[in-house]
């Protein structure tokens, strides 16, 4: 329990300087269906998400790549103009 608390504080502070705040404040809907578990690919209700998503919190590795693949985070190899570029079509 405690590993899954430290992962939150770190998935925090990932979020915080590599979050695509643009594509956020865009998709928001899409966001939170993501998170509660409501896209067409993963349903579950909420209590099934939220075990779902502490599960998901043993392996922050997994659920940063997932974020990165959706565009919430950007990749930290990426340049300004390189995250500029990738949010030019919002």
């Amino acid at each position: 329990m405690i590993q899954k608390l430290k992962n939150l504080f770190k998935l925090y502070k990932i979020i915080k300087t590599r979050g695509n705040r643009k594509l956020i404040r865009h998709s928001r809907k899409q966001l939170i269906d993501f998170i509660l578990c409501k896209n067409d690919l993963n349903q579950k209700s909420f209590i099934q998400a939220m075990f779902y998503w502490l599960n998901m919190l043993k392996g922050l590795n997994v659920l940063v790549w997932r974020l990165e693949t959706f565009g919430f985070l950007y990749s930290p190899i990426l340049s300004n103009e390189d995250k500029k570029r990738l949010n030019q079509y919002l």
